[in-house]
Order: C-alpha cells, then structure tokens, then sequence
C-alpha cells in the first residue's frame, strides 16, 4: 500500500518556508508534520540548509530557484540528489 499523497495545505507550507530560504522554518516544519526523531531535529544549521536546497532542487514547483540551490550545493561539495552526498 503506498502512502497518501500529502495534502495541498502540506504542500503550500513546505514551498513557502523553501521559497523562504529558512533552514530553521523547515526544521520546524519537519518536526511538526513529519514528526522527524528527536537527533534528527538537533542536526545542526548546516544539515537543514543541505537539506532545503536539496529539496528545493527536486521540486517542480520552485524551478526558478533551482541555478540557486544547485550552485550553493555544488560550492559545498554536494549533488541535487536526495539519498547521496
């Protein structure tokens, strides 16, 4: 059984805090929706700025923000891609 699809609200709150550029706004998104584990939540700002631009980068709906995220990922040694470095 595949999981539902989240819901258009999940999805407007997650663009907007991508579109944000706000690393902590997408911690805290995670640990409210996503209900993320208690060491995942206390990763540090650079885990959660990784991971905004790599999210950024594989959504559709923020392609214009995409040579952005790619170029910071790039400059720190990272690839758009979501399960590897």
């Amino acid at each position: 059984m595949q999981p539902a699809a989240p819901s258009p609200e999940y999805e407007n709150a997650l663009r907007t805090v991508l579109a944000a550029r706000d690393w902590e706004g997408l911690r805290e998104f995670t640990r409210t929706h996503n209900q993320v584990p208690d060491d995942v939540y206390a990763q540090d700002r650079h885990f959660w700025e990784v991971l905004l631009h790599k999210l950024t980068c594989n959504r559709i709906d923020l392609l214009g923000l995409h040579d952005e995220s790619r170029t910071w990922l790039h400059d720190r040694g990272y690839t758009t891609d979501l399960g590897g470095s």
